[in-house]
C-alpha cells in the first residue's frame, strides 16, 4: 500500500500545477488559468478517491501492489474524466479567486 504523506501529497500536486502552467503554451492568460484550475479539480477528485480507498471499507480488495498500481491508475483516469464531466466547483473557486486581484494590476 502507498504510504505517502499529506505533505509530500501536497508538494507534489504544487509541483505538478507549477510545472503544468509553465509548460501551457496558450497565449491567454485566462485560458491558461482554466486549464490549471480544471487539473486541479481533478487532482482534487484523485485524492478524494485514493483517500476513499484507504479507508477500513476497502481492505482485502486490492492487497497486491500490481493492484494497487492498477487501482492508482485508474483513479487518476476516473478523476480527469469526472473533473470533466461533472462540475464540483473547485475550478470556477479558483478562477474566481485568481481573477479578482491579478498581480501587477494597479487596483
Amino acid at each position: 500500500m502507498n504510504t505517502n504523506s499529506p505533505l509530500s501529497s501536497n508538494l507534489m500536486l504544487q509541483k505538478t500545477l507549477e510545472t503544468s502552467l509553465q509548460q501551457n503554451s496558450v497565449s491567454d492568460d485566462n485560458e491558461a488559468l482554466v486549464a490549471v484550475a480544471d487539473q486541479f479539480e481533478a487532482i482534487f477528485i484523485e485524492n478524494l478517491l485514493k483517500q476513499a480507498r484507504s479507508s477500513k471499507l476497502s481492505d482485502g480488495l486490492f492487497d497486491t501492489d500490481a493492484d494497487d498500481n492498477f487501482v492508482e491508475m485508474f483513479d487518476k483516469e476516473l478523476a480527469n474524466t469526472s473533473s470533466k464531466m461533472v462540475d464540483i466547483g473547485i475550478a470556477e473557486a479558483i478562477i474566481r479567486q485568481m481573477t479578482i486581484s491579478k498581480p501587477g494590476d494597479s487596483s
